[in-house]
Parts: C-alpha cells; sequence; structure tokens
C-alpha cells in the first residue's frame, strides 16, 4: 500500500491548500528506504537490450543501490555534510535571542544536532522530504528516517513504528525540499538505471576483456578435420590467449573478433553518468571528477569552473542543493507552530563564507 497509504493523491486533491503546509504536488508513494516493506509500486523493470546481459528482470530502486555508484556516493557525502556543518539559532530580526530554544543545539535522544540535520538531508537528497519528531513541550527534537512516517488518509503526519520513540511522536513535522523536487530516487532514477548498466558492462569487460572471437578454417582443410581435430584447435587457441596477448596460426586458420567495442564507449558513458548525477544533485561537474580517463585519446577535457575560477562566490554553495535544504528547513520552523511570533530559525554561515577559513568548525552543539 506503500508508506503514504492508499488514497493519499485524492485526499490531497480534495484539502484546501492552506490546510497543507508541507505537501508535494506528487506525494512519493513509488520510493523505497531501508525501513520500509517493498510494495509493488516501488520495482521497475529494466526491460531494454541489456536486461539479458545484466541477467535481472527488475529491481528495487533503494538508496542502499544508489550509493554505490560512485558519482551518487560522493555527491551525496558532500550534500550532506555541507547541510549538517551549519549551526542553527533563533532570530529576531537579525539579532539571536537569548533565549535559544534547546532543541537547535542540544537532544536527550542521543542524537546530536550534526547527525539529526545529516539523517535529514540524506532524506531530502533521495526522497525530496524529510521529518522531524518534536517533545510535546518542543524542547527537544529528532530526525525521522524517511519511510518509518506516513501521511493517514486525513492528511496528517503520523508515526506508528515502535523503532521511534514514543515522547519523539507529539508533534510530526515533515518538510519537502520544494515542489518539484522529489528526490534523486525519483527525479534520478534514469540515470542512476544508465549508470549501473554501464557499471555492470564495464565490469565484465574487465574480467572479459577479448571479445568474440571466430576462427574460419580454409573449406577443404575443414572438410577433411574430424570433431576431435576441431576442439583440439579451440582449446589449444583458448589456451594460448589466457597465457599470452598474441598468438600464431597457420594461413589456412583466419581470426574475426566481431562486436569489439573499444573502451572510450564505457569511459564516455561513465563520464556522461557522473554529468547526469551533478546535474541532478545541483553540483559543479569537477567536483565528481566527470573528465576523460586518458584512455580515449584526443587529448580533450571537460573542465567546470565557478565565478571568476573559483575566486568570488562558491558554486557549489550559492547554487546547490546543501542550500535549497537549509532554506526548507529554515522556513518551516519559523512558523508559529515552531517559534514565537516575530521570530525566525536561521543557519549561521559566518565561517563558512569566512576569508581566510577559520581554523575550527563553528559550534552547533551545547
Amino acid at each position: 500500500m506503500g508508506i503514504f497509504g492508499r488514497n493519499i493523491e485524492k485526499v490531497y486533491a480534495e484539502r484546501a491548500a492552506t490546510e497543507l503546509l508541507t505537501p508535494p504536488a506528487k506525494p512519493p508513494v513509488s520510493i523505497s528506504s531501508p525501513w520500509s516493506p517493498q510494495d509493488t509500486l516501488v520495482t521497475w523493470a529494466v526491460d531494454d537490450a541489456l536486461g539479458g546481459l545484466l541477467d535481472r528482470k527488475g529491481l528495487t530502486l533503494t538508496r542502499e543501490i544508489a550509493l554505490r555508484l560512485p558519482g551518487v556516493k560522493r555527491a551525496h557525502g558532500i550534500i550532506c555534510m555541507a547541510l549538517a556543518g551549519i549551526p542553527f539559532y533563533e532570530m529576531d530580526n537579525d539579532v539571536r535571542t537569548p533565549d535559544q530554544p534547546k532543541w537547535l543545539t542540544t537532544s536527550a535522544s542521543g542524537v546530536a544536532p550534526y547527525h539529526r540535520m545529516f539523517g535529514a538531508a540524506s532524506d531530502w537528497f533521495f526522497n525530496g522530504w524529510a521529518a522531524f519528531g518534536f517533545t510535546e513541550d518542543m524542547t527537544d527534537c529528532l530526525h525521522i528516517p524517511f519511510g518509518l512516517w506516513k501521511v493517514n488518509e486525513h492528511g496528517i503526519v503520523e508515526v506508528d513504528d515502535e523503532r521511534v520513540p514514543v515522547k519523539y511522536t507529539a508533534k510530526i513535522i515533515a518538510v519537502p525540499l520544494g515542489y518539484g523536487e522529489n528526490g534523486l530516487l525519483v527525479d534520478g532514477a534514469d540515470t542512476i538505471r544508465q549508470a549501473r548498466n554501464v557499471e555492470a558492462v564495464y565490469q565484465q569487460r574487465l574480467e572479459n576483456p577479448i571479445p568474440l572471437t571466430t576462427l574460419e578454417v580454409d573449406g577443404q582443410i575443414y572438410d577433411g578435420w574430424g570433431d576431435d581435430e576441431i576442439d583440439h584447435l579451440l582449446e589449444q587457441w583458448v589456451t594460448n590467449r589466457r597465457k599470452h596477448a598474441v598468438a600464431v596460426h597457420p594461413s589456412y586458420v583466419k581470426v574475426d573478433m566481431p562486436g569489439q567495442v573499444q573502451v572510450d564507449l564505457y569511459e564516455t558513458g561513465r563520464n556522461a553518468a557522473r554529468l547526469d548525477i551533478a546535474n541532478h544533485t545541483a553540483l559543479p561537474a569537477s567536483i565528481l571528477e566527470a573528465v576523460r580517463q586518458g584512455g580515449g585519446g584526443g587529448g580533450t577535457e571537460m573542465r567546470y569552473q565557478g565565478v571568476a575560477n573559483g575566486g568570488a562566490r562558491s558554486d557549489l554553495w550559492d547554487f546547490g542543493l546543501a542550500k535549497r535544504m537549509m532554506l526548507a528547513f529554515e522556513a518551516r520552523m519559523s512558523l508559529d507552530d515552531v517559534c514565537p511570533p516575530g521570530r525566525s530559525i536561521r543557519g549561521d554561515l559566518t565561517a563558512q563564507n569566512a576569508i581566510p577559513a577559520p581554523n575550527m568548525n563553528p559550534t552547533s552543539e551545547d
């Protein structure tokens, strides 16, 4: 039935916009999480030319599978770290309030604010949503992993999983990254599939570097051979090729290698996958090292540079996914049901923008 319930799209369609503080245009009912059981909505078929080659008919798209891709792994770590390292404070205009909320800098759950925001960033990265559970007195907060919470038939966010401490379910706040931001597992599904296919075929080529070989024997000689002589020729050829990179054959034997593919195809495909992942995750492509590996020749490399060759502001932050996550968190947590009217929650970017860079991380835990 999916983690959001069977009728969630119908419920959202019938409710007024003012009642829905955090719904997406299309709830992500087809995403699998490491915490939730699989249903028929979270599988997709690999029905293409590589289906038989890769020996699989369908694949469940989860964050564990996506993180096996080097580009996704790197993008995920960079973005989650960038958000989690930002300390948050309650502000009165541009001044910090003297009575800071305890949940911003500490937690009785044993989960530090850094890890709380890292988990939330991971959920935003893959799923486009993150949820936070508050205690009744709003003094403590815990990140609730995607898949441990759901929206019931009335459009109310709830948690009924025993792995979440009951005291952190008094007030559940689900925060969308933004309309049209459905997470990498949805928006980047095709890219992940293509990247995995390229990696699988690339690995197969590494394990079997010699393409199909055809030995064409002169007809008169072939007609005089028996099965044992044919088998002997094949075994001799295979054995010698395993030992050496070259082989000797008589003039009446012609060697053909149909379907031989240049390694450049895989290098280009792997680099193209990194570029697509960079676009989906709003990272400068050079950070994912999407350049020619060197085996293709031509001497051309793809180079991506920030404003003034990185000497001004950083594209990684200004146009990046971590900033969108911070803005989404600030916007939702600044509403009056979380902090008093007239006040807001803001991330402190002083250390991040300081020149030269400070020699100590900013304090985010009490």
